[in-house]
């Protein structure tokens, strides 16, 4: 205790030293504190389910299963204790102002119980309501619940109807539970609805037979997923006569995770490297104080103080600052996680409430502790071994001139220079990569272009005709809105909905590894509104109702390589053969990082798609067709609702969205540690002047030029940033390597990234070491002289 509190008299004697060693730690601790909370709400936490450890994902080589799998799955002998399915529906839900898409998930009666759901008000499912000719029932989410029905009590027993059928409210479900054990890939649920009634629809066995049900099963005691898959095998061998594996079994948790887990990794091993960064800057300014110091310590030494009790009065000292340094991170940390939260998007899966608990102040806790001990440990170990007399004499005016070359000091500001290469290694090859990704030609113009999503169903809509009809309706619409200069339907655009379908070319033979197309069906002034260029031949528009189809470059390079592709037929969708009339520039679809695929555009009226997309280009801002888009397309048919109305430019922003939350992170790590490191040359640098105040003092009277004494203490700065560089290279180029699968058309050595980096990490350490260097040269050699 009396190590306590002189430690809190002497750092409180010295505010302006203490501020900022306890800010320096505080980055450090809070940047490193929020990260790991997020990887502990998602990485390091069970799933909230009741066995979460025995929860398994199982899906079939169609990536989801069929019921028929499903049921053939949970009957395995000795593998489940239980096993639910659910699938994503997305009804519509008549309202006063037209319609509107409800998220329902359609599962089995086990399905909640499996995942320890307890409804708020009412029940949830009874496992009869699992077979045809059951009842229809509800459960309502609470959100759901609230923004519809105002958070009535009194709901439970109410007509809920959605498309044409009416179902009976019977609970109300808890919050938070808007996704099946995080599928945040799709919908949330708004309803949630039994089985049963799905069984018994007209089209239900074609409906039960195809893949699209998430099956969820827990294991029995000692059984392993690798065991579960063995089994299920087997039993899914029976159902279908294809070769190769049939059943995937995943550890739950795994399986939501296995996305995110190495990028979390990475971002928080680059917070560790910041609070190493943090730690040696401190570790620099104690080096700098103890100096001063000397003569305190040397008292206490000639006093009969030993080296552990001198020890731990520094380490006291330090583990006090970070344990400040810890406290205002925490700060730090609960200011900047939800801001984290919001830039990471649908990145993080939704399986936690992600936020600082017992556990992360724990950790940050330990954190605290050993940054205290890590920055304290040199200028402990240097006070322990002085000698009485050299710290008497310091008084005295007879301190050594060449004190601020300890090798410790030094040794701090290479690793500082080595830490900071690393992160900026990792941020500016992140940096160039998202650069050359925005820059992209993407095969489109997403600017000025408004695009609504819609589902033409029911009976109304069955007929191809019917559909057109919409269209054409809705197309004369929209092109007389204000501003809008191109309207456009398509039942696929970029980055937003597709089919994909094999290809043949009528008289020859099937190559191995040709690959599929992607098919759409659009309307005349399609490549128009996208900004699509014709690179040979003619488009719908200038052919009338020919029955030919347009190809991209990529498609022509994949089944017409060297050849010309106009005039030749091709054959998708198994037997529909068209002539090629035209080949427009190549568009990137799935994602802006993936290679353009091959792809078939169709008119529209050959195969009018359900789903479809309305496309406005304008000469303004596109936010301000928004709403006008919507209303135009609604009133054609107010009972069809719109799924999604947005400029494209929101679609290729949320493309973006995972570049930019890794890209960001790093760069503010990056950015921070530079910082730190140029404080360090500074202090470093300006520590030296002083020190050498008389050394300096003596060469300007002996005729040493500013220039001279400039390079002198320019020159050791410099020769530290050097050999930081020389050992942060081959540690750069280590951890750049697990970047590589968020790199886009660059690679992990990138030597670009590497070289910019050094270059401005050396340059930041010159101009840190300048200032002090500059003030050098205005040492007036009498004073100097004079100096103690």
């Amino acid at each position: 205790m009396n190590d306590v509190r002189y430690a809190f008299r002497t750092l409180a004697r010295n505010p302006g030293f203490t501020a900022v060693a306890v800010l320096t730690l505080a980055l450090g601790i809070g940047a490193s504190t929020a990260v790991f909370s997020v990887v502990e709400g998602v990485l390091l936490r069970s799933l909230p389910f009741p066995g979460a450890e025995r929860l398994v994902d199982v899906k079939s080589r169609h990536g989801t299963a069929s019921f028929q799998e499903y049921d053939a799955w949970r009957s395995a002998p000795g593998v489940f204790d239980d096993a639910g399915a659910a699938v994503f529906e997305d009804p519509v839900l008549k309202v006063d102002r037209g319609a509107e898409r409800v998220g329902t998930w359609v599962v089995t009666a086990n399905f909640l119980p499996l995942l320890g759901v307890r409804p708020l008000l009412g029940r949830a499912f009874f496992s009869e309501e699992d077979l045809p000719g059951a009842a229809r029932v509800a459960a309502l989410s609470y959100d759901f619940w609230q923004s519809r029905f105002g958070g009535d009590p009194h709901v439970l027993g109410r007509a809920l109807t959605l498309d044409t059928a009416s179902y009976t409210i019977v609970g109300v479900l808890p919050p938070n539970l808007t996704n099946p054990a995080g599928f945040k890939h799709r919908g949330d649920a708004d309803v949630w609805l039994a089985l049963g009634s799905f069984r018994s629809r007209p089209a239900a066995v074609q409906w039960l037979s195809r893949p699209g049900f998430w099956v969820i099963g827990r294991l029995r005691p000692g059984v392993t997923s690798a065991q579960a898959e063995r089994s299920l095998d087997a039993t899914t061998r029976g159902l279908t006569s294809e070769a190769g594996r049939a059943a995937f079994v995943t550890p739950l948790h795994e399986y939501l995770v296995v996305r995110v887990r190495t990028a979390l990794l990475v971002i928080l091993a680059a917070a560790g490297l910041l609070v190493l960064v943090a730690c040696a800057n401190v570790a620099t300014l104690l080096l700098c104080r103890a100096v001063s110091r000397e003569h305190e310590v040397a008292l206490r030494v000639a006093l009969g103080a030993s080296r552990p009790r001198l020890l731990r009065q520094v380490l006291t000292e330090s583990v006090l600052l970070a344990l400040g340094g810890g406290a205002l991170g925490i700060l730090v940390a609960v200011w900047a996680l939800p801001g984290l939260i919001r830039l990471a998007g649908p990145e993080l899966p939704a399986i936690a409430d992600i936020g600082v608990n017992v556990r992360v102040l724990v950790a940050a806790l330990v954190a605290s502790v050993a940054a205290g001990l890590a920055a304290g440990l040199a200028p402990a170990l240097r006070a322990a071994r002085q000698a009485p007399g050299k710290g008497l004499r310091a008084a005295s005016g007879a301190a050594e001139g060449h004190a601020w070359r300890h090798r410790s000091s030094d040794a701090l500001i290479v690793a500082q220079v080595a830490l900071t290469m690393v992160l900026l290694s990792g941020a500016g090859i992140l940096m160039r990569s998202f650069m050359r990704l925005v820059r992209s030609d993407p095969g489109f113009e997403s600017g000025r272009v408004v695009t609504a999503e819609l589902t033409l169903s029911g009976a109304r809509y069955a007929a191809g005709q019917a559909r057109l009809a919409y269209v054409q309706q809705a197309l004369e619409r929209v092109r007389a809105l204000p501003g809008a200069t191109t309207a456009a339907a398509a039942s696929g655009m970029p980055l937003a909905g597709y089919a994909i379908g094999s290809v043949d070319l009528p008289g020859r033979a099937d190559a191995p590894g040709r690959p599929p197309a992607w098919i759409s069906g659009v309307t005349a002034d399609y490549f128009r509104a996208l900004g699509i260029p014709l690179k040979r031949g003619q488009l719908f528009g200038d052919v009338g109702e020919s029955p030919g189809v347009v190809i991209d470059e990529a498609a022509a390079r994949a089944y017409f390589s060297g050849e010309d592709p106009l005039g030749r037929a091709i054959t998708f969708y198994g037997s529909r053969t068209r002539t090629i009339i035209g080949v427009v520039g190549n568009t990137r679809q799935e994602s802006l990082e993936a290679p353009p695929p091959p792809h078939i555009y169709q008119p529209l009226a050959a195969d009018p798609a359900a789903h479809l997309k309305i496309l406005a280009r304008t000469s303004g801002d596109p936010a301000r067709l928004v709403t006008s888009l919507r209303a135009a397309v609604q009133g054609v048919d107010r009972t069809v609702p719109l799924d999604r109305v947005a400029p494209l430019d929101a679609l290729m922003a949320a493309a973006l969205a995972r570049h930019r939350f890794y890209t960001s992170l790093l760069g503010i790590f990056a950015v921070t540690a530079l910082a730190l490191a140029a404080t360090g040359a500074y202090g470093i640098a300006a520590y030296a002047v002083t020190r050498r105040t008389q050394e300096i003092g003596v060469r300007v009277a002996l005729g040493a030029s500013r220039g001279a004494v400039l390079e002198l203490i320019l020159s050791h700065g410099l020769a530290l940033a050097a050999i930081g560089l020389t050992l942060g290279v081959p540690a750069a180029l280590a951890v750049t390597r697990a970047l590589s699968a968020f790199l886009f058309e660059i690679g992990p050595r990138d030597p670009v990234a590497l070289a910019s980096v050094a270059v401005v990490l050396f340059v930041t350490v010159l101009v840190a070491s300048y200032v002090p260097a500059r003030r050098a040269t205005r040492v007036d050699p009498m004073v100097a002289l004079r100096y103690e």
